[in-house]
């Protein structure tokens, strides 16, 4: 199969995403009993972590690296796609997933054509001109510039963050610089990878590293790291491979220990393309305040999906694409609290595939 025949099959025909989200250690026991107002707070101090105005500036800024470092426009394109507030709806979902193929099709053709003209996998990813050198944000023309600024790791760039409006996440004018983002070539063997620090007040507030290797017809990406609010961090592991045949496989891990939570998360899609096309979901979180399952379908414009509490049917949710209908199994009326929770539980799988979009975002110009 030609590459470009391949890169296209990889973006529009997604045999598989599965997406994963489990807990890395520490589980609670499965059964413990149910408590919507805990199970809310758990889910609050996991989506916290993600919310930190430093993220918030790093999500905001980092698609525009791709362009300053070179990206090629498969990749810069698609990562200024991104909406940094998260896929709040079934056809957000399905378009951060199509993002994500598009961007690792694109990883994929670059280093088989690399590979092709007698390039070395280990060679050092970031251009020489511009090794060491720290990027400014103007305002005036929305992109960001090579500058004099010291500080700069020697085998990579740092792209400098500012404060963004925490509603419209538009940067704030006059410029308030807030810290920095840190790209470093970690490359090592046959296997590429970079490094990314984002620093705030002397506080890392995310740490991650992405790491990229192929064969002839398929290629891996891997995500480990951390992310911290500050007071709760998330351990996140997560591996995506790509071949010709199986299509696009993820599986993402988040681990919360402070509170002893985990989340497993599983989507399906054969073909993200089409929005009749449905995507499978199966979810379960443990901790100590219950074990909830979330499984079902949903297309752009509809989806059904049942919630087990403890193992047993507890409510349905409903979609039409853009609305979601939540009530009890049994027809009777949900507590607030329950409400909440079940509305926090459906929330998360849009919260998982907006993640792994931001995270590969800022490192696309480094795999051209």
């Amino acid at each position: 199969m030609g590459l470009l025949q391949f890169a296209k099959r990889s973006v529009v025909t997604l045999a598989l995403v599965s997406l994963t989200l489990a807990g890395c250690g520490g589980e609670s026991t499965p059964d413990a009993p149910f408590n919507a107002a805990g199970t809310s707070a758990d889910l609050e101090a996991m989506n916290e972590t993600f919310a930190s105005p430093a993220f918030a500036s790093f999500s905001t800024f980092s698609v525009m690296f791709d362009a300053a470092m070179g990206g090629s426009p498969i990749i810069a394109s698609s990562a200024a796609a991104i909406d940094v507030r998260g896929a709040k709806t079934t056809a957000g979902m399905r378009a951060a997933a199509a993002r994500g193929a598009q961007r690792l099709a694109g990883f994929l053709m670059h280093q088989r054509m690399s590979a092709s003209t007698g390039h070395s996998g280990s060679a050092m990813m970031i251009s020489s001109t511009i090794a060491g050198k720290t990027f400014v944000y103007d305002p005036n023309t929305s992109s960001y510039a090579a500058s004099d600024v010291a500080g700069a790791p020697a085998t990579g760039v740092r792209f400098l963050l500012y404060a963004v409006d925490p509603v419209s996440y538009a940067p704030v004018e006059p410029l308030v610089e807030t810290g920095y983002v840190d790209l470093i070539d970690m490359s090592a063997g046959s296997t590429q990878a970079a490094r990314v620090l984002v620093v705030s007040g002397g506080i890392t507030y995310v740490d991650y590293t992405v790491s990229v290797s192929t064969g002839t017809t398929s290629g891996r990406v891997s995500v480990t790291g951390m992310i911290t609010d500050g007071t709760n961090q998330a351990n996140i592991v997560l591996r995506s491979t790509l071949t010709s045949t199986a299509g696009l496989t993820l599986t993402y891990s988040l681990d919360l220990p402070q509170r002893d939570v985990s989340v497993d998360l599983s989507v399906n899609a054969t073909d993200v393309s089409q929005v009749s096309s449905p995507i499978t979901i199966s979810l379960t979180m443990r901790g100590p305040n219950g074990t909830i399952a979330m499984t079902g379908q949903f297309t752009d414009t509809s989806g059904n999906l049942n919630i087990r509490v403890n193992g047993a049917a507890f409510a349905t949710i409903t979609t039409d694409g853009t609305t979601t209908t939540i009530t009890r199994s049994d027809g009777t009326a949900l507590s607030d609290d329950e409400l909440v929770a079940m509305e926090g539980i459906f929330e998360v799988q849009s919260g998982a595939f907006t993640s792994f979009d931001q995270m590969l975002a800022p490192v696309g110009g480094f795999f051209q």
